[in-house]
């Protein structure tokens, strides 16, 4: 008798120093899941291909790259956001910082438009409270951005 497939919402992240130990990396986790009855899900899986600095010159080459799970084929893609945070083929952080900024921004307007009417002194304490849960360490950015 076959157990039907479990489904799991796992956050996985394989790192690999080439295409060549992803491909056998992948086939571990197939045959992992085919022995637990279990399913990755490749639809929401993505590549990002991460080259050093001397190589970038073949990044173009990276994207016939095929990686598949379960039989299915794994997007590549130039960056994603894992966990609110964007990582990017080019191991740069400018799209992640701008992400929390934005972020930071909209909470910072959020606690201002909804409670305008408030003392200030209660509306500081909604800041400290809601908007500063990473301690402020990207205020940094948005001070320096020119406007």
């Amino acid at each position: 008798m076959q157990r039907p497939a479990v489904h799991v919402g796992l956050h996985l992240v394989l790192i690999a120093p080439s295409a060549t130990a992803l491909r056998k990396m992948l086939a571990i986790c197939d045959a992992y899941a085919s022995s637990y009855c279990m399913n990755f899900n490749a639809e929401k899986s993505k590549c990002v291909v991460v080259l050093p600095s001397c190589r970038r010159s073949l990044a173009s080459l990276s994207s016939e790259c095929a990686f598949n799970m379960g039989g299915m084929h794994i997007e590549t893609v130039s960056s994603y956001c894992h966990f609110g945070h964007i990582i990017s083929s080019s191991l740069g952080d400018k799209q992640d910082i701008l992400s929390r900024r934005y972020a930071f921004i909209g909470q910072v307007n959020g606690v201002l438009c909804y409670f305008r009417k408030l003392p200030s002194s209660v509306n500081a304490r909604l800041f400290a409270s809601y908007c500063t849960s990473f301690y402020a360490c990207f205020m940094r950015f948005v001070l320096q951005c020119p406007r």
